[in-house]
């Protein structure tokens, strides 16, 4: 996902195991006689049931195709979803780049462990001492210092510059959250560095650099980073949430393409190619895994079972370590996953995303698996839970219009006690609002340009509470000033 955004999980997680949801089980997935039939039947009740557009789906044990399909809709105008419809991948696109620094490691172009600075003697943070310190190891496994809500807020900084140079240079003002090497915090800001230092090693756009390391050695026809190069090439849609409600949304091409952020998640491509991708980083396949790139699936612990490797989470909670990516853009959301030990591979896209979008990726992962069932679709509670915050905004709005009726009016003295309630009440409001502004950043982990593409119901109600709750303030400041 543009990760992570992994407080929304959670949250969706709860309120399953709370409100409880129904759920689908393949029990056949982890087996050698792997039943399409079944298989194909219960997915496309899961999409159905999640109310996603479109999914494509791909699926290998030890490099054979066991299936590999779409479902639904690509877009409004009904084309359907094919294994080589192209979506967005999201942060996925991070495995690729951490896979090309492993890549320009053998050739001997970087040191891991060396300071960025070393590459980039233009980057810096707050404290210049401290970003000094951060290493190429570092930003890969993101233990750098840097945020969640840096990295997402990097994306809507000033005017638009060049590329991802002009993101690195954003970061020039952010503090870091702790030592670089000490503590995992995920942030884009990490892999926007990366795709810079690509460009700045390999001497060629960050686009260019992809496409000759990884896409045409695999033969990825179907894939690219940030614009289509051609008209013919099949690309799905993405639906954003509104109130539940699933919305085309393809945002207005406004100049040059915006490139700063091509490397926390700039990668497009079919299912079919992605599954490639994929099974080749399993296998070790010597076309685009250098020899002695051991820190692949070196497991980086940071949380009970869940570390995190070279561009990959990983699960230690069973038998098999699992190794996994999701991808989270204003209308998709995507999940790729290889088990080494089993020659598992999943990967499965969707055209849907939103405050209460459930986890179709991972329900249809665990189904192949055959793991434990989950929920598709989000709970009942999840997908009226926003419908609950809009309550906010209406109750604030009765209150002013009822203020707004007094103002027109000489109000009659009032009480001591009265102005005093009514002047705690405009301090009260006034820190809703501080509380609200910042408390919204902090739990979702992004700024509020950024909420309005990946959450616009939410950003929406949040903004909405927020200029109602400073208007409501200052009405009822006016009354105890025309009531002293």
């Amino acid at each position: 996902m543009i990760e992570p955004l992994k407080t929304i999980r959670t949250i969706s997680l709860l309120l399953v195991v709370v409100l409880g949801h129904p759920v689908y089980a393949f029990e056949q997935g982890a087996s050698n006689n792997f039943d399409v039939a079944a298989f194909d039947a219960a997915l496309s009740t899961m999409r159905e049931d999640a109310g996603a557009p479109g999914m494509a789906v791909a699926i290998l044990r030890n490099g054979q195709t066991l299936h590999a399909k779409g479902y639904g809709i690509a877009g409004p105008n009904g084309q359907p979803v094919t294994a080589q419809t192209v979506f967005q991948t999201g942060s996925i696109t991070k495995s690729f780049v951490a896979l090309v620094i492993l890549q320009m490691a053998a050739e001997g172009k970087l040191d891991l462990d060396a300071p960025v600075v070393r590459t980039i003697p233009t980057f810096r943070t707050a404290d210049k001492s401290q970003s000094d310190r951060i290493t190429i190891d570092h930003l890969v496994t993101h233990r750098s210092g840097l945020t969640t809500l840096d990295g997402n807020s990097v994306k809507a900084d000033g005017a638009r510059l060049s590329g991802p140079a002009a993101a690195v240079a954003a970061l020039a003002g952010v503090n870091l959250f702790a030592e670089p090497g000490t503590t995992f915090q995920y942030s884009n800001a990490n892999y926007v560095l990366l795709s810079h230092l690509i460009e700045v090693l390999d001497d060629r756009p960050f686009e260019q650099a992809l496409k000759a390391r990884i896409f045409e050695p695999l033969g990825m026809t179907n894939s690219f980073v940030g614009v289509p190069p051609s008209d013919a090439i099949p690309l799905a849609t993405g639906y954003r949430l509104w109130f539940g409600i699933p919305r085309p949304w393809q945002p207005e091409p406004d100049g040059e393409p915006d490139r700063r952020m091509i490397g926390a998640g700039g990668i497009s491509a079919s299912v079919e190619d992605l599954a490639r991708y994929v099974e080749a980083v399993r296998i070790h396949d010597p076309r685009v895994v250098p020899e002695g790139a051991d820190r692949l699936f070196a497991i980086r612990p940071f949380y009970e079972q869940w570390g995190y490797a070279y561009g990959w989470y990983t699960d230690s909670s069973g038998d098999e370590p699992v190794f996994e990516h999701s991808g989270f853009t204003p209308g998709f959301f995507t999940l790729a996953t290889l088990v080494p030990e089993t020659g598992d591979v999943v990967v499965v896209l969707s055209n849907m995303s939103g405050l209460a979008h459930g986890d179709l990726p991972r329900a249809v992962t665990h189904a192949a698996l055959g793991k434990d069932p989950m929920p598709a679709a989000a709970s009942i509670g999840a997908r009226t839970a926003i419908w609950s915050a809009v309550m906010a905004p209406l109750g604030l709005l009765m209150l002013l219009y009822k203020t707004g009726r007094r103002l027109l009016f000489r109000p009659e003295h009032m009480r001591r006690w009265v102005r005093a309630l009514n002047v705690a009440a405009v301090l009260g409001l006034v820190a809703g609002v501080y509380v609200v502004y910042f408390g919204f950043q902090k739990m979702i982990g992004v700024s509020f340009p950024t909420g309005f593409a990946f959450f616009p119901d939410l950003t929406v109600t949040a903004v909405a509470t927020m200029v109602l709750a400073l208007l409501l303030a200052a009405g009822r400041l006016a009354l105890v000033v025309r009531g002293g």
